[in-house]
């Protein structure tokens, strides 16, 4: 059995000032640089076998916290990104709330009706998302891995271990980051 430890990166700009940021590449904030020693402390112990990253800067940058102190080479996967927001990309939340009030409602509550110009859909992030963890676990059996990620990504990944289907994602509240 392989021990995968899932993180969602540390806390980036989008996060800080409600903006949209799904495959717009982010700096972290300076809690989010904090953020980075506890997970650099909380995982000392921690034996890990291989660590990979979503390509994007925010996760790369969390994923040095683990790879770094141990020595380890850091495997970076467009694989393992945010759901793709297409034109939505870089806006604020309240803009997206007050002139695109339905597709808003529908990405919050109706996942499965939401469809923006340029983005991925729900079923497209799951099974992204779900298939690389998967093939990462195969690949890695009896190991351990830390795999650095974004919140969508852990919530899809999460609703198909719950056995919930991806229209259902609402029902799985996000994590924290790191």
């Amino acid at each position: 059995m392989t021990k995968v430890y899932v993180v969602r990166h540390a806390e980036a700009e989008g996060n800080l000032y409600r903006r949209i940021h799904g495959h717009y590449d982010s700096l972290l904030t300076d809690l989010g640089i904090r953020q980075l020693e506890a997970l650099r402390k909380r995982f000392e112990s921690i034996h890990i076998d291989a660590v990979y990253s979503s390509d994007l800067y925010r996760a790369r940058k969390t994923a040095s916290a683990i790879y770094e102190p141990k020595g380890l080479p850091l495997v970076t996967m467009p694989e393992l990104r945010e759901i793709g927001m297409g034109e939505w990309e870089d806006l604020c939340w309240a803009d997206v709330e007050r002139n695109m009030p339905e597709q808003y409602r529908y990405y919050n509550i109706e996942p499965h009706k939401w469809s923006v110009e340029g983005s991925e859909d729900f079923y497209k992030l799951s099974e992204r998302i779900v298939g690389t963890i998967t093939s990462l676990a195969e690949k890695h059996e009896g190991q351990s891995i830390a795999v650095v990620t974004h919140g969508g990504a852990i919530r899809a990944l999460l609703c198909s271990l719950m056995g919930l289907p991806p229209e259902e994602i609402c029902k799985v509240y996000y994590c924290d980051n790191t």
